[in-house]
């Protein structure tokens, strides 16, 4: 089986990632820190190997659509492979991941940017396996004005986001529930305490003006931040400003909250 760096693959996954397979499993590694067998931490330059389940079926429209569930793991824990499924329709639902974190804008009197964070798993392609690929969330999300990011730092990505269409719209409630909306179906939504001293920052933020919004395929969630590398590499990094009414609506997803953080106004 080939290896790229320190990770062995199967070679059939180059019939449906062709000229992205490299930068793919780049992707996958940069964004994951645990086997997925034995859950203990990869190690510098440990052997590991990439699984890969894929599942393609056809939308609406007739068009080839796939799904790619990656998993890292300790070589000795388990041999790199790849399965196909294939679904009589649609491949499946998807599955929300988002997080929340403030950025502290400006040098004195400093403002705090709320940011809303999230991606789908797993990953939503269109296209015909071997040639190019589509990304499902991030075309959609071009299409109601946000914008391609290919830098990961904060500061440009503060600087460069630009507002969205008023077909994107975002609400934040009073007890907490935050939803992100495209022409009124739901695309993400986080259940928030207001009662706490973290969340309570980001919705008074939040509820002052837009939030920024980032999202896209390779996004990586830790337990400290934001993994925007991979995403930005790779071209699936999108962003925008949303602006937001305040109502009482509630919605629950999983999240993680992240200490504030700086963005550099340089």
């Amino acid at each position: 089986m080939p290896i790229t760096s320190n990770v062995v693959w199967d070679a059939r996954l180059e019939t449906f990632k062709g000229r992205d397979t490299a930068h793919y499993i780049d992707s996958v590694i940069a964004t994951t820190h645990r086997c997925a067998a034995c859950r203990l931490p990869f190690g510098p330059g440990a052997a590991l190997s990439l699984t890969v389940d894929i599942t393609e079926g056809l939308d609406r429209e007739g068009r080839v659509c796939l799904t790619f569930d990656p998993a890292v793991h300790h070589l000795q824990c388990r041999q790199a492979g790849l399965k196909v499924h294939q679904a009589t329709g649609f491949p499946g639902e998807q599955t929300a991941l988002g997080a929340r974190l403030v950025l502290a804008w400006g040098g004195a009197g400093e403002t705090n940017i709320p940011v809303l964070a999230y991606t789908l798993l797993p990953s939503l392609v269109f296209g015909k396996p071997g040639g190019e690929m589509t990304s499902a969330l991030v075309s959609a999300l071009v299409n109601h004005g946000f914008q391609l990011s290919f830098n990961d730092t904060y500061g440009d990505i503060v600087r460069q986001a630009r507002p969205v269409r008023d077909t994107c719209t975002r609400t934040v409630g009073t007890d907490g529930a935050v939803e992100l909306r495209m022409d009124g179906a739901l695309m993400h939504s986080q259940q928030l305490d207001p009662m706490d001293p973290r969340d309570n920052t980001w919705l008074e933020a939040a509820t002052a003006g837009h939030i920024l919004v980032i999202s896209g395929d390779n996004l990586g969630f830790t337990d400290t931040g934001l993994q925007l590398s991979a995403a930005a590499h790779l071209g699936t990094l999108v962003t925008g400003a949303v602006p937001g009414l305040v109502t009482s609506d509630r919605e629950k997803s999983r999240f993680r909250s992240f200490e504030p953080a700086k963005a550099q106004d340089r």
